[in-house]
C-alpha cells in the first residue's frame, strides 16, 4: 500500500517536471523562431527596423506565457 503512495507521489512530480520542461522548451523555441523571422524580414526590408515595439511586445506574451505556466506547475499543483 505504501509503495503505490510513494508512485502516485512520485508520477506527480515527474508530471510537473515535465510541463515545466515542455513549457519552457516551447517558449524558446517560439522566441527563436520570432527573432530568427524578425532576421530575415529585416535582410529583406531594412525599413521593417522600425517596427520592433511590435516584436518586443510579441516576446513579451511569449514569456508571460512561459511564466505562468511555471506557476502553475510549481505551485498550483500540489
Amino acid at each position: 500500500m505504501v509503495q503505490i503512495i510513494a508512485d502516485a507521489a512520485g508520477t506527480s512530480i515527474m508530471a510537473k517536471g515535465m510541463m515545466i520542461g515542455i513549457s519552457f522548451a516551447a517558449a524558446a523555441l517560439g522566441l527563436g523562431l520570432v527573432g530568427a523571422n524578425y532576421m530575415k524580414a529585416l535582410g529583406r526590408n531594412p525599413e521593417a527596423g522600425k517596427a520592433a515595439n511590435q516584436l518586443i511586445i510579441i516576446a513579451a506574451m511569449i514569456e508571460v506565457t512561459a511564466l505562468l505556466s511555471f506557476l502553475l506547475g510549481a505551485f498550483l499543483l500540489k
